[in-house]
């Protein structure tokens, strides 16, 4: 069995580390997008004001995919020379390489989707302050560009679950190609559904440092706790279908008495996910969510630490 120098296993984590913030990024543009699309019933100042914020934290938090893809690009170098291969000689559009290659690619193409939509959003002037609530809203045609670069940035960020895991080299052995592309698809799917947790949760940091402009800018502290609660809402339920999943994975083996060996950094690992997944619905049923800043906080170092067990336990048994 190939063992990884510890280095690696460092780099590795703290790529984990930074995925946090990448698959946040590739959930934002679709928030952003049903934030400014609220904004038709109601409230539409403070919609195109919220979904400015998130469109600026997507495009910095996208930056953080450029190391993580450069730390998977260094892992495949490392095992191809391992293995007695020539990683010089290999071209981007080799099928070994087409999963990074390709894959950064389509990231950096959501980047540029990702930064005019900040720039728009930066740009768009607020809706006028309305006396009364049913007239705040805006119609469909006034956000169309933005709801258009919301999808483009959210469509090349999609596409790179389905690159990164497509296999280029030749589909396995007994699945056809539509098979595979119904496979590779549901996963992505399933990723993309998780991303929304770790988009939320960021949001909501963000958004403890961004109450004192959007108070300066006129709205109020009931504003602000719908848009905690809106941010709450996705960091919650972006991990429960992959929770219950797993937890009844686990619950299983457990009742069988015999539990993989391979499973149960999993489990360790799920711990701090549920209890991740109590503080942000706390937040959902508490008054004046803002005002819990230690629980966004502990969210957080929670998800890190799920994302933080699996290296550690490899560099506990590495020793």
């Amino acid at each position: 069995m190939h063992i990884l120098p510890s280095w690696l296993i460092i780099w590795q984590w703290c790529g984990g580390l930074l995925l946090i913030g990448v698959n946040a990024a590739a959930a934002l543009p679709l928030i952003t997008a049903l934030t400014l699309l609220i904004g038709r019933r109601g409230q539409a100042r403070f919609c195109a004001y919220g979904a400015g914020l998130l469109a600026r934290l997507g495009f910095v938090l996208s930056w953080l995919g450029l190391p993580v893809m450069l730390g998977g690009l260094l892992s495949l170098l490392y095992t191809l020379r391992d293995t007695g291969h020539a990683p010089g000689a290999l071209s981007p559009w080799t099928p070994v390489m087409l999963p990074y290659s390709l894959t950064l690619l389509l990231w950096l193409t959501g980047m540029l989707w990702a930064g005019l939509l900040s720039r728009a959003c930066a740009r768009a002037p607020l809706p006028p302050v309305r006396r009364r609530p049913e007239e705040d809203r805006y119609t469909a045609g006034d956000v169309k560009g933005r709801l258009w670069l919301c999808g483009l940035a959210g469509l090349c960020f999609f596409a790179t679950w389905i690159s990164r895991y497509w296999p280029f080299a030749a589909l396995p052995s007994g699945m056809d190609l539509g098979q595979v592309a119904s496979v590779i698809l549901a996963d992505a799917l399933h990723n993309y559904f998780m991303a929304f947790a770790p988009a939320g949760a960021l949001a909501l940091l963000f958004l403890l440092r961004a109450r004192r402009d959007a108070a300066a800018a006129g709205f109020g502290e009931n504003e602000l706790e719908r848009a905690a609660r809106w941010c709450a809402l996705w960091a919650t339920i972006g991990y429960i279908p992959f929770c219950l999943d797993r937890w009844g994975l686990a619950l299983g083996y457990l009742l069988r008495g015999a539990v993989p060996d391979r499973l149960m950094p999993q489990i360790y690992a799920l711990i701090p996910l549920t209890a991740a997944i109590a503080c942000w619905g706390a937040l959902l049923a508490m008054p004046r969510p803002l005002r819990r800043s230690w629980l966004i906080g502990l969210g957080l170092i929670l998800l890190a630490l799920r994302e933080s067990l699996p290296h550690i336990l490899r560099l506990a048994g590495h020793g």
